[in-house]
């Protein structure tokens, strides 16, 4: 028996609705912008798989009881882990802090609503633990069933030299570390206007780890909240804590998607364009490429997508 995957990776996976005929995800390929047929990623399902930028896919596999970390390409190619309790949010973050066969390497997630993160050690925790963490309040308003004001919850967020860092923005980067429990911080911004964020109005902000080096993408909105009329790429500097403009990626291309997803990879080795933002809008069946030197963007259907929750981005896991 092929224990290898015989789906081209990097492509798309649509989150099908709930009630559909099956609980896979429906395959699309990048480069023909159609449905991959006849192929199937071991573990990927629409209710209890999570997507890491790294590649490796976190599955909970109920009918054995048992959670694991899946190379997409490679059936046999897993790391067991904890099992994960059935009342982690299906739509969290998840996230590693550096490769999963390095010591240390801490799996993370990040409910999407509320101040929840799940997060155990590979090789030495027995199971998962549950954070409610507290990095301060903001304002609500209008206020919302009496309250003014709520825990700020984390948002975009990437790992990047064995540390999270997320809620990247004009004045600080919050930072998240595990020596083993989590302990949070912030890095001050640096006259943020020089440092490019001076900008106004909505915006959707991904957070993506590239080479040990990390970005951020902005999207900016007009006012129908539909249309992206900028994207903007920025490289932090840690030494003069800003947010510097990139005017290229390196060669490489970086694909995002909703839940605060952002990942990088080598445009040759995944057949993508090269220095280019990679963004799926699901719900609508398409998704963008723009690059990063000027902001040109082209926009692709996905030719007969289903309805779908949304969607992600499978990548290739990198060995190197």
């Amino acid at each position: 028996m092929d224990k290898t995957s015989r789906v081209p990776v990097p492509c798309l996976a649509l989150y099908l609705k709930h009630g559909a005929d099956t609980d896979k995800p429906a395959l699309f390929s990048i480069s023909e912008k159609k449905a991959i047929n006849g192929g199937d990623i071991p573990g990927l399902t629409n209710t209890n798989s999570w997507v890491t930028s790294q590649g490796w896919i976190l599955v909970r596999d109920t009918a054995s009881a048992t959670t694991f970390l899946q190379n997409p390409r490679d059936f046999d190619d897993k790391i067991q882990l904890p099992h994960l309790p059935q009342d982690v949010h299906i739509s969290s973050t998840c996230l590693l802090s550096c490769k999963p066969t390095m010591p240390g390497c801490v799996v993370l997630l990040v409910e999407p609503v509320g101040t929840i993160i799940w997060y155990c050690h590979i090789g030495d925790d027995e199971k998962w633990v549950e954070h409610d963490y507290d990095i301060g309040t903001q304002v609500l308003d209008p206020p919302l069933d009496g309250k003014d004001h709520e825990k700020v919850p984390i948002c975009w967020i990437a790992a990047c030299q064995g540390k999270f860092y997320f809620n990247g923005g004009f004045e600080s980067i919050g930072v998240l570390e595990f020596s083993p429990s989590p302990t949070f911080s912030s890095i001050a911004i640096i006259d943020p206007i020089i440092g490019g964020l001076g900008v106004m109005g909505m915006a959707s902000l991904y957070m993506v780890e590239s080479l040990d080096e990390l970005y951020m993408v902005c999207q900016m909105y007009d006012s129908d909240m539909k249309t992206i009329y900028d994207v903007t790429v920025y490289r932090m500097d840690f030494l003069k804590q800003q947010w510097c403009i990139a005017e290229d990626i390196g060669g490489r291309a970086f694909l995002v998607a909703s839940c605060y997803f952002g990942a990088s990879r080598s445009a040759d080795e995944c057949g993508l364009e090269k220095d280019c933002v990679y963004s799926i809008f699901a719900r609508d069946k398409y998704f963008e490429v723009c690059k990063v030197e000027d902001g040109e963007t082209e926009e692709y259907d996905l030719i007969e997508a289903p309805d779908s929750q949304g969607g992600m981005w499978i990548l290739p896991v990198e060995k190197k």
